[in-house]
């Protein structure tokens, strides 16, 4: 290559620096808009335009390009996701959305030979789709092609690792390191996989559990951030109680908050041990869960009730089983498991002699 030609394509470049970013703009939007639905297991979408210097290296090692338009990766967007089965459905909605040159885009999933491990991506080299294309506004940008590099962000991590080592061919490594390298790859496949069935098993149980709570069948429903989400969610009487509170301290309820894992322990060392015992015990102390929370709430710094969640409902029901205990001690040796911001057997003393003096309060 002429040293005419090289400079004739990055004086290109500089000219039309305005037109990329543009270019870099206006895909970055689109692929957000439409990647949208997935958002949930789309961990990061992101974009580059190629470095004067980089482009410049690239000219002279490659040897064939005559024009800035024969460069496809100028502008380059990678889109990261969670779970490796994320990389198709995203590929789907590209190949659905732009124009695919299928010449120079390659899934070096494919690529890589079965008894080898290494760098899994999908590349698509891409351009606006003729209706896009033809828009006013993108008249401009209509002719450039991109790059879109698809990949999960365990693989993307064994990129990034791969590239900071500066091994990025395959043989490049001393052969004692090569094997190594392999070693790791695998290790990063299978947890690509195994991350992806962890998602799978957690996605079956919430149907399992929805479906046992449908049914009425709380007896076999385990204590866990699962069941007591979609129990808040199915269960009236959780948000019937909380809303009482709430309307009661004057304090806003967000009846869709989170579940937090403290009131899971808190439950558990309460002495439940299943939903249903959860349900039988929200039916029979429904009004003490209700009078205990505001009397207990009255009493409190009102600055650490801006607003309460469903949560309320449990927390407060736990409080009512301790003080069922009736041992000041014993209350003590429960409270000691709760997540609890207090350490020393004073507050401990403290908070347990609370409980009770409030129980006897709405129980004279």
């Amino acid at each position: 290559m002429t040293d005419n030609v090289q400079n004739n394509i990055l004086n290109e470049y500089d000219n039309s620096l305005i037109i990329l970013d543009k270019l870099e703009t206006k895909i970055k939007e689109l692929l957000k808009d439409l990647l949208e639905p997935n958002k949930a297991n789309i961990h990061t979408i992101s974009s580059r335009i190629k470095s004067k210097d980089s482009l410049s290296k690239k000219i002279e090692r490659k040897n064939k390009y005559s024009y800035l338009r024969d460069i496809t990766d100028i502008v380059g967007f990678r889109v990261i996701t969670l779970y490796s089965d994320t990389v198709d459905e995203v590929a789907k909605i590209i190949e659905s959305e732009f124009k695919i040159d299928e010449q120079n885009s390659i899934d070096k999933r494919k690529a890589l030979e079965p008894n080898k491990f290494g760098y899994l991506s999908l590349h698509y080299v891409a351009s606006l789709s003729d209706i896009r294309g033809q828009l006013p506004e993108n008249s401009s940008i209509s002719n450039f092609c991109f790059e879109i590099q698809i990949r999960s962000i365990l693989q993307h991590t064994w990129a990034e690792i791969e590239h900071d080592l500066g091994y990025k061919s395959k043989n490049s490594p001393p052969q004692p390191i090569q094997r190594r390298f392999y070693r790791l790859a695998g290790l990063l496949e299978v947890a690509d996989e195994e991350f992806k069935h962890l998602r799978n098993a957690i996605e079956d149980y919430k149907g399992q559990v929805e479906d046992s709570i449908n049914q009425n069948n709380l007896n076999n429903v385990r204590i866990d951030i699962e069941s007591i989400k979609e129990f808040i969610q199915r269960e009236p009487l959780v948000k019937e109680i909380s809303k009482t509170i709430s309307t009661k301290i004057n304090v806003r309820l967000y009846e869709n908050q989170g579940v937090e894992s403290d009131i899971i322990e808190r439950l558990i060392f309460s002495g439940f041990s299943n939903i249903e015992e959860i349900k039988r015990d929200l039916e029979q102390y429904r009004n003490q869960i209700t009078d205990f929370a505001v009397l207990w709430i009255s009493g409190s710094n009102r600055n650490n009730f801006g607003f309460i969640t469903c949560e309320v409902a449990f927390i407060y029901l736990c409080y009512i089983k301790l003080a069922l205990i009736g041992n000041t001690s014993d209350i003590i040796d429960r409270l000691k498991f709760f997540p609890l911001n207090i350490g020393t057997e004073e507050q401990f003393k403290q908070l347990a002699a609370r409980i009770v003096k409030t129980y006897k309060e709405i129980n004279p």
